[in-house]
């Protein structure tokens, strides 16, 4: 990084592994190079623990905080599970409601709410594919005004189906997207948000070794990301398919990925990088003691590092070194490998796969 004078990391709240491992590197290379500057950003960044990562607890790096163009938005709360107005209160309007409503009921309902509400399209986020085909068939079902485009964005999508997102429409579009959509990229003509409340979030068990792909609740700070999608245009509405006492027991942030994922393959890529020993590493979120044996514990099975005493002393074997360059987790990438060097590689790679 000599030929550089400034960097800027963008989107930090995300922490994903490769963002984590750049603000531990940066920190270390701060205290050889003052002149370096490190700019980082966000929309809804935790500041106040980013600050004291550059800096110190007395003196803290500065926080900068620049208003965006944003137009005012609207939060609409529209939970699945809606009650019963009470006896001589005045009917709402008639909806999906009863003790069967689901949430591709509540889902249809705030697409119907927001077509009443003004011209613009609409952006709904869903955990996953499923859940995007499931809810266009739903929407589709309810006999929508002609005109109305029903599109799917999700990063399975070939670019050409992710094209016709981006491209101009004369009638109304209802984009049905996952998070990619959140921070990744930012779908034009936006005026209505529906936010289920979900993601697909990676979770490794140390207990079972395997990693899990669950819908869980997202936290605040991604439900704030979401809604500022449809503010960029013109003034903007949210509807929350959830509570509003829902979202305040949420967690402010998510969790970072490195809380979430197998340490084999931290380990795996800081010994590649020379970053030095995951336990020393200054990470913002340090991982537990258990995970990071857990993830020696792999590597050491799968002939990655050599056993030695002592997590310490353990250094990539040359099987291990080319683990590290396959961009997989280790585990599937040592099927890989062992499939070489037994002539099964056709076979193998459709099971990795």
């Amino acid at each position: 990084l000599s030929a550089y004078d400034t960097l800027i990391i963008d989107e930090a709240h995300e922490r994903s592994l490769n963002i984590d491992f750049l603000l531990g590197y940066l920190r270390q290379l701060l205290a050889k190079r003052p002149d370096l500057k490190v700019i980082v950003t966000s929309a809804t960044l935790d500041a106040e623990r980013f600050a004291r990562h550059f800096g110190t607890p007395e003196k803290p790096a500065p926080v900068i905080e620049v208003s965006g163009r944003l137009y005012p938005i609207e939060m609409r709360y529209r939970p699945v599970e809606r009650a019963e107005p009470p006896a001589g209160a005045p009917t709402p309007r008639q909806d999906n409601r009863g003790p069967d409503r689901d949430l591709y009921d509540a889902l249809v309902d705030a697409v119907d709410e927001a077509h009443r509400s003004g011209p613009g399209d609409v952006l709904v986020f869903l955990p996953g594919e499923r859940e995007i085909r499931e809810a266009a068939e739903a929407l589709r079902k309810a006999h929508h005004a002609a005109g109305t485009e029903v599109l799917a964005l999700f990063a399975r999508q070939s670019g050409a189906d992710q094209a016709r997102v981006f491209a101009p429409s004369k009638g109304r579009r209802v984009v049905l997207a996952t998070n990619v959509a959140e921070t990744s990229l930012t779908v034009p003509g936006i005026r209505y948000v529906v936010d289920t409340g979900l993601a697909r979030l990676k979770r490794y068990s140390h207990r079972n070794k395997v990693e899990q792909l669950q819908i869980e609740k997202i936290a605040q700070s991604a439900a704030r990301q979401r809604a500022g999608r449809c503010g960029r245009v013109s003034d903007g509405v949210c509807f929350r398919l959830y509570d509003e006492d829902d979202f305040n027991k949420r967690p402010e942030h998510t969790d970072p990925e490195i809380l979430r994922s197998s340490l084999a393959g931290v380990i795996l890529r800081m010994k590649s990088l020379k970053l030095g020993e995951v336990a020393d590493f200054p990470f913002i979120d340090a991982p537990l003691p258990r995970m990071v044996a857990d993830g020696y514990q792999l590597l050491a099975e799968l002939g990655a590092v050599d056993e030695v005493e002592g997590a310490a002393a353990m250094s990539l074997t040359p099987i291990g070194r080319e683990l590290a360059r396959l961009p997989l987790d280790p585990k599937i990438g040592r099927m890989i490998l062992a499939a070489r060097d037994r002539g099964s590689l056709s076979e193998v790679l459709v099971i990795a796969a």
